[in-house]
């Protein structure tokens, strides 16, 4: 399998708020350490995977898809060009969480910040990346459809 060369490369890393809130945790769990072992052990353990696998939330364009994958590597998602119809970008609301979530206007992967793309997908699905950068995102995108549409 050959490596397909990205148009377009954002890594947008966690913010300040989600820093604090795993160091937040851990300090629970080592709070409890006297109390209970075995919760400060699991609000530990849970505080350190959650701080590795959304440390940040990398977007890809390329000739074929919208890529998406958090800071491990894992959860990734693949969105083919060929199921996008519209892109467009927008706000999410602040109550919609941070991280995977389902919200009203279908999937939203995210990290920090309020500004995404939505995706309208064939079917009339919607999903929604979280960027810094909605408008150039927007621009990759339509750049890579209409040369992912030439015969």
């Amino acid at each position: 399998m050959g490596t397909r060369q990205a148009s377009f490369a954002d890594t947008q890393p966690a913010g300040l708020w989600l820093k604090l809130l795993f160091a937040a945790m851990l300090l629970v769990g080592f709070a409890l350490v006297g109390q209970a072992t075995g919760a400060a052990a699991s609000i530990g353990a849970a505080s350190f995977m959650l701080g590795v696998v959304f440390r940040s939330l990398t977007v890809e364009v390329n000739h074929e898809a919208v890529s998406l994958r958090y800071g491990s590597g894992w959860p990734r998602r693949s969105v083919p060009l060929s199921r996008i119809v519209e892109q467009r970008a927008v706000r999410n609301r602040w109550w919609y969480g941070f991280g995977i979530r389902l919200t009203p206007h279908g999937w939203l992967w995210n990290l920090d910040g309020l500004d995404a793309v939505e995706l309208e997908l064939e079917g009339g699905k919607r999903f929604r990346v979280g960027t810094r950068v909605p408008l150039e995102l927007c621009e990759a995108i339509a750049a890579a459809r209409s040369g992912a549409e030439r015969p």
